[in-house]
């Protein structure tokens, strides 16, 4: 499996010497240095006079230079052009993660126009997920909140006093914190695409401060809807509930599982990984901390095959974090106390390899294949335009 983690900067910028920097951050936490079979470098620019003068350079990390293209070797033209330089052989930097330098001036005292440059790690592992198709994927990693990393813009957003801490299992840097029984996070608009999926998955990493007898929501959807599911903790063990309720006709279908004997430490990190499979015998399946779990397992009404449509419920609901919130009161069920990162979502089954990869705290080296873990929008610049 390869997968391109990209960092990038449109820079917009014109001088006789510009400089560009893009900042790396997260490569460190890929699974071996040899996970990244190559890096290209890329530029993309306009020159305002020639090409012949022009030259291109990167000064990676550790302080050596790459040329993209020498002074004097290019053709005389004109329009925008991109050039790009493979390092796919020697060594590559021993610190992968830090500032790229992109340096691009034209020897012969004219202007050139940068619009974009780039550092793409192609990184290819037998043991990375086979999911980049996040349906969604909330955590706080590199990030001051809870940006939705799917692409789907469905962030999530603090309420009543649930904050962010430097503290998290899955890799990044940050996670939410919910430390009253009114704390959660929400998302500020539905996810619709569970809908008919026969095949479905769902992780997040939770530190728990308590176990109580009433359920705690970790992540979730409103019980009366479309797609509904909830993770969460009950005393010392996980959960999943996926189904629905009509209030109308008092009844529903569901499938449902807890673990039997993960006896929850509190204070301790866990990955929660679950599966379902509507064609399979058993449908659902539990995994903490990378390893099949045993669980008990509810059917009520005639079960699920698919996720589930109620269309007596209307508009599908938000997903929340923390705890599980009406969909038209927005009244707080099920809050979680404690610590939750890295919640996501898939319309597939994780394999063996997904969990493994999600379990093992490199979280953001996974995830869309145009994840940016970094970007420096404002570039520096070096040397003056020409009057």
């Amino acid at each position: 499996m390869t997968q391109t983690l990209t960092y990038e900067n449109p820079t917009n910028q014109s001088g006789q010497s510009v400089q560009s920097d893009v900042e790396v951050a997260g490569t460190g936490l890929l699974l071996s240095a040899g996970d990244i079979t190559s890096i290209e470098l890329s530029i993309t620019w306009a020159s305002q006079v020639d090409w012949q003068g022009c030259e291109c350079y990167v000064i990676d990390p550790d302080g050596s230079y790459h040329y993209i293209f020498n002074s004097g070797s290019l053709p005389f033209g004109s329009g925008t052009r991109t050039d790009t330089l493979t390092i796919n052989s020697g060594s590559f930097p021993v610190s992968t993660d830090g500032t790229w330098e992109f340096y691009l001036s034209d020897q012969m005292f004219n202007n050139v126009t940068l619009n974009e440059v780039s550092v793409d790690f192609a990184v290819t592992s037998a043991d990375m997920p086979s999911t980049y198709s996040e349906i969604s994927w909330y955590g706080g990693g590199y990030y001051a909140g809870g940006i939705d990393l799917s692409g789907n813009g469905n962030h999530v957003y603090p309420y009543n006093s649930a904050s962010m801490v430097a503290d998290t299992g899955s890799g990044g840097t940050n996670a939410f914190s919910f430390s009253s029984t009114s704390s959660q996070r929400w998302s500020d608009g539905p996810i619709a695409t569970y809908n008919n999926q026969q095949q479905w998955s769902v992780s997040a990493w939770v530190k728990p401060n308590q176990n109580i007898a009433n359920k705690q929501m970790i992540f979730c959807n409103h019980g009366y809807t479309r797609g509904n599911f909830q993770l969460y903790q009950t005393q010392d063990e996980f959960g999943l509930f996926l189904g629905y309720y009509d209030p109308v006709v008092q009844s529903g279908d569901s499938e449902e599982i807890e673990t039997t004997s993960v006896n929850i430490t509190i204070g301790q990190w866990y990955h929660v990984a679950a599966t379902f499979d509507g064609s399979a015998s058993p449908k659902l399946n539990l995994y903490v901390d990378d390893v099949a779990v045993s669980v008990t397992r509810t059917t009520n009404g005639t079960g699920l095959n698919v996720m589930t449509y109620n269309a007596f419920a209307g508009t599908p609901p938000d997903q929340t974090i923390g705890a599980l919130k009406d969909a038209t009161s927005s009244t707080i069920y099920y809050p979680f106390d404690g610590r939750i990162d890295a919640c996501r979502t898939v319309n597939s089954v994780y394999t063996s390899n997904d969990i493994t990869w999600l379990a093992s705290g490199r979280d953001v080296a996974g995830g869309p294949p145009s994840f940016r873990s970094y970007f420096r929008h404002q570039p520096n610049v070096i040397g003056f335009p020409n009057a």
